[in-house]
């Protein structure tokens, strides 16, 4: 659907008119429609997109709403046309993204030709290094920020694509390495180095092993404290649609996997929510989001009896509960009994790769050892955890949220 009529060719309105102050010219490919909370993404891109194109004495860009991909390309410019990556858009306004199209806009890159492909890669390579740079600008001059908070926006968001790299993720044709470009970005703007430090604190998924020396759950230095929990945060509303990309970490590997809420089905008489993770689905029932079995190609491989309760509604600082239950895993002919102290710990604002998020961390304890085996981040606004760290026979395991989708 289109949200407007794509306007006269770019270089025809540089001719008749020089600058054009004007709407932003957003279209949606495909049939897919937009939440209210991409809505207001799009409407911040506008904002933005329009604002550059008056600072730089520019013609508006049209802007085209891709469907989501997993190829490592959130944006892309191309004559006059900025493709933003559907995918984007649910994990809140893409600033540093969108900065750095807007500048390949400014910088007038468009499709180049060569003599061969190692040459055109490292022009196009030069091209991204030179946006980078002129994407500090542009959120100066139209944002407002100051030199060192724009160069940061860009090295947290290169930051959290190394991350994303790391987990298996593609990395963005023409592009070199996010360390590679946050070090040519941060000579280039010498004076913002000093002030950076500590900003790898605040990004998961760098290079550091997730396991400490002595292979317990690896400690965390917390984040800014929130008000998150003022109020009791009641069982949230699931609804079909609704999906969550995490990044999984392991001693064994690497990996990218999805949750998407796909229906409501009775199991034994009560309702559950189905998860769909490939071929796996997930029974979580609707009334508190405990956790019931998990199938694959319909066949049980997971069962828990009762159902394992992840949490007590409403969920507050402090609140403690305990429960005993049965895992079984009839593939492997095992079964496991657990007996957890579950505390909600405390209020951090943790940042992801899907964003910054103010949370709840809750501790899944071993009641007989008090070992900690299971944490979790849960962010009330995005009804699921962003972090979640078990401890496994193998090791410990991290999954961070990379990407997000509301209905």
């Amino acid at each position: 659907m289109s949200f407007a009529a794509p306007p006269s060719s770019i270089g025809a309105l540089r001719r008749r008119h020089g600058f054009v102050v004007a709407a932003l010219v957003i279209i949606v490919v495909g049939c897919a429609t937009l939440t209210p909370q991409e809505q207001d993404t799009v409407a911040d891109v506008q904002h933005f997109a329009d604002g550059t194109a008056t600072a730089y004495n520019l013609p508006q860009i049209r802007v085209t709403i891709e469907p989501a991909t997993n190829l490592g390309i959130g944006g892309r410019y191309r004559q006059g046309n900025f493709y933003l990556n559907a995918r984007t858009l649910g994990s809140g306004t893409p600033t540093a993204l969108v900065a750095h199209e807007l500048a390949h806009y400014v910088l007038g890159h468009e499709p180049m030709s060569g003599p061969s492909m190692a040459e055109l890669q490292r022009a196009q390579e030069l091209r991204e290094l030179d946006a980078n740079a002129k994407a500090v600008e542009i959120l100066m001059r139209v944002r407002g920020m100051s030199e060192t908070e724009a160069v940061r926006t860009m090295v947290t968001h290169l930051r959290r694509a190394q991350g994303v790299i790391a987990c298996g993720g593609a990395l963005a044709p023409g592009h070199r390495l996010p360390a590679d470009e946050i070090a040519n970005l941060i000579a280039r703007f010498p004076d913002s180095a000093p002030l950076l430090a500590g900003i790898e604190e605040s990004i998961p998924l760098d290079s550091r092993d997730p396991r400490d020396s002595a292979g317990a759950l690896a400690a965390e230095k917390p984040t800014s404290r929130s008000a998150v929990a003022a109020i009791p945060v009641p069982v949230p509303v699931w609804k079909p649609g609704d999906t969550w990309t995490f990044c999984l970490q392991s001693p064994t590997g690497n990996g990218m996997y999805v949750w998407s809420v796909d229906r409501e089905e009775m199991v034994e008489g009560v309702s559950h929510y189905v998860i769909k993770q490939g071929t796996r689905e997930i029974f979580y029932r609707t009334a508190d989001l405990a956790h019931t079995r998990e199938t694959v190609n319909g066949a049980v491989v997971r069962q828990h009896s009762p159902s394992r309760i992840r949490y007590v509604w409403p969920l507050e600082v402090g609140k403690i509960w305990e429960q005993a239950f049965r895992e079984d895993r009839p593939v492997d002919r095992r079964t496991t009994e657990w007996e957890d102290t579950v505390s909600v710990e405390g209020e951090e604002t943790v940042g992801v790769p899907a964003g910054t998020f103010r949370t709840l961390k809750i501790a899944y304890r071993n009641t007989r050892t008090t070992a900690i085996r299971y944490e979790e981040w849960y962010a009330p606004e995005l009804k699921n955890p962003v972090r979640i760290r078990e401890r496994l026979d193998s090791g410990l395991q991290v999954r961070d949220l990379v990407a997000y989708r509301l209905q």
